[in-house]
């Protein structure tokens, strides 16, 4: 199968690119910066934003014998530096634009499935977020992250796909351990969850229809 990548060149999408590829798939990347991955048999790297419906079509079309079937989301609003008070420099609607415009095409290529990385504190799962991790998300520029997850949260609901919303707790580098859900909410959830056990259970949501239509929070 191949899978359509937003979001490759980061931390946890490159760790998706891998587990794919390691998998058998193959994957078409859509990046801002072709030089930032490596060249790689069965991936193909194809210059864009998702904020262009244009370049999701581009990206699609780009292997035509071999067209995606699935795609996997890993964005997130960046800011000027990992302080959560840091100066926020991606646009309003990063990814809820983004992903009205990958569903937009999804459609016209006939595919239903798409797998996004979101995050404990999203949607309904808030109020099992720490009371402190809660506190700061509502006073520094975490804030406008979390809007725009709860933006795809809500539109996605909305978009007919066979969604998997996935909500990782605080990310970590590790080896992928065993994955385990905690409903939608998120009660009960541990406290983190390594990068590569995150790119495990992705591609595993767009390989099964065991999540469809759900966002379950995941935790090691």
């Amino acid at each position: 199968m191949r899978i359509f990548i937003i979001g490759g060149s980061g931390r946890t999408g490159k760790l998706i690119i891998d587990e794919a590829l390691d998998r058998g798939h193959t994957v078409t990347a859509l990046v801002r910066e072709p030089s930032s991955l490596q060249a790689r048999h069965g991936l193909t790297v194809v210059k864009g934003t998702p904020l262009r419906k244009s370049d999701i079509e581009d990206a699609f079309n780009a292997t035509q014998v071999d067209p995606p079937a699935s795609v996997i989301v890993a964005l997130n609003a960046s800011r000027a530096s990992d302080n959560p008070w840091a100066a926020v420099t991606s646009p309003p609607r990063l990814m809820a634009d983004s992903h009205a415009n990958a569903v937009a095409v999804m459609k016209e290529h006939g595919i239903r499935k798409i797998a996004t990385m979101a995050a404990l504190g999203v949607g309904d799962s808030l109020p099992n977020l720490i009371f402190i991790m809660r506190w700061v998300i509502k006073k520094s520029n975490m804030l406008y992250s979390f809007e725009d997850h709860n933006l795809v949260d809500q539109e996605m609901k909305k978009s007919g796909m066979d969604y998997v919303l996935a909500r990782p707790t605080r990310l970590t580098i590790g080896e992928a351990k065993p994955v385990k859900s905690f409903g939608n909410s998120g009660q009960g959830v541990g406290m983190s969850i390594s990068r590569k056990s995150v790119a495990v259970f992705l591609v595993d949501a767009v390989e099964k229809s065991t999540w469809d239509r759900t966002t379950p929070v995941i935790s090691n």
